[in-house]
């Protein structure tokens, strides 16, 4: 029962690349079943989609998901309780959030190939990155809404790494299959994305939350295990993962967006799922705080200014990159003294060595860089003395 409830909140916080916004109060929605046949109006919608990851060249039936959009725009699907249940042994949630900024804001940066997913969700990506990018239109996705006619189509494979758990500090990298359909249905238009994992994750490995997960600062130590006492040894993985969401804009006109989710999980050890329908919606919970806090920011650069900062920090050489990090080693030092979270011994010995970025790989080192900065444009507390 004990690793039971340790298991509470781990990999909650999976975000299925950039598909997770504010629950402002979560809620359920209820269930909403074809009359005389007892099934869910949205079933027929999210196992077409889940099913079409795999059938590449399959031409795109937009009566498939007819039942889907019209149940997530409808008053069902912004109400209490549907459980979508298990699916291929995988726990099932469903949540919908509001985001005060127009579905058009929510593509330019959430969707767009040449802005990292962990600016957008600093609370739960570490790292992203397309291995597979999709084809046109992905790079001009935001200038389509609102002029679709026939529905677009993208496929992509990409690689997403976590950030550590709430209540293990585990973190897990993961490759998924991602497919986007920007569509119009009955004179508004929605934008689908629906990812699943192609393998089981990367064993976890020990990470740490630093202060209030609200500052979204992490310490990812690259060693195998929990980071919960007791619970050093446990090799844990993500086996699976899929997702169905659709983004709209529930009053048109008006400047929000509401995602309407489907998500699955199987994670746990031994082969076991240990994970909960409320594991899930925790996790939104604390993801989707970060979007919000980002997308609503006053301060938050044109899309073009973030684009060309990721550029620039991916020039530097390795040499101005390190030179750049380095306030980093001195604020965790001093966060080492006094920090609960990185009060182990293993942990202490890496950052007093000064060792730490030595072990990140290039990548690893560029997203730090790049999310510590954007933490200082928005007003917030980061490891960095001043901003790029």
């Amino acid at each position: 029962r004990s690793s039971s409830r340790s298991w509470a909140g781990l990999l909650a916080a999976w975000l299925l690349g950039a598909s997770f916004f504010l629950i402002s109060g979560v809620q359920l929605a209820s269930a909403g079943t074809d009359k005389g046949e007892g099934r869910p109006v949205w079933e027929e919608g999210v196992a077409y989609l889940l099913a079409s990851l795999k059938t590449r060249d399959a031409v795109f039936d937009a009566r498939k998901v007819a039942g889907l959009l019209d149940f997530v725009a409808s008053d069902k699907g912004g109400d209490a309780n549907l459980n979508p249940g298990k699916r291929e042994n995988a726990t099932g949630a469903y949540f919908f959030a509001d985001v005060k900024t127009p579905l058009v804001k929510v593509i330019r940066y959430a969707y767009n190939p040449r802005i990292p997913a962990s600016i957008t969700l600093p609370s739960v990506v570490r790292l992203c990155g397309w291995q597979t990018k999709p084809s046109s239109p992905f790079g001009e996705l935001a200038e389509k809404i609102g002029n679709v006619k026939e529905p677009l189509v993208m496929r992509g494979v990409e690689y997403e790494e976590i950030t550590p758990d709430l209540t293990t500090g585990a973190y897990y990298r993961y490759d998924m299959d991602r497919m986007m359909v920007l569509m119009n249905h009955r004179g508004r238009d929605f934008f689908i994305s629906v990812t699943r994992q192609k393998k089981p994750s990367t064993v976890g490995h020990k990470g740490a939350i630093i202060g209030p997960d609200t500052d979204w600062t992490y310490f990812y130590s690259g060693e195998k295990g929990l980071s919960r006492t007791g619970l050093g040894w446990v090799s844990s993985y993500m086996y699976d993962a899929f997702s169905v969401a659709v983004f709209f804009e529930p009053v048109p006109g008006q400047p929000r967006t509401r995602c309407a989710t489907f998500k699955w999980l199987n994670a746990g050890w031994g082969g076991i799922n240990m994970v909960k329908r409320e594991n899930i919606l925790e996790g939104c919970r604390r993801f989707a705080s970060g979007f919000k806090r980002i997308l609503e920011a006053p301060q938050l650069p044109e899309a073009e200014q973030l684009i060309d900062l990721y550029a620039r920090i991916r020039a530097l050489s390795d040499q101005d990159l390190s030179a750049k990090l380095q306030p980093i080693i001195g604020a965790l030092k001093r966060l080492a003294r006094t920090d609960p979270a990185l009060s182990r011994s293993d942990f202490q010995e890496l950052i007093e060595s000064g060792d730490y970025l030595n072990t990140m790989s290039r990548v690893e080192r560029e997203h730090l860089l790049m999310s510590e900065s954007m933490k200082l444009t928005i007003g917030k507390p980061s490891l960095l003395d001043k901003a790029l």
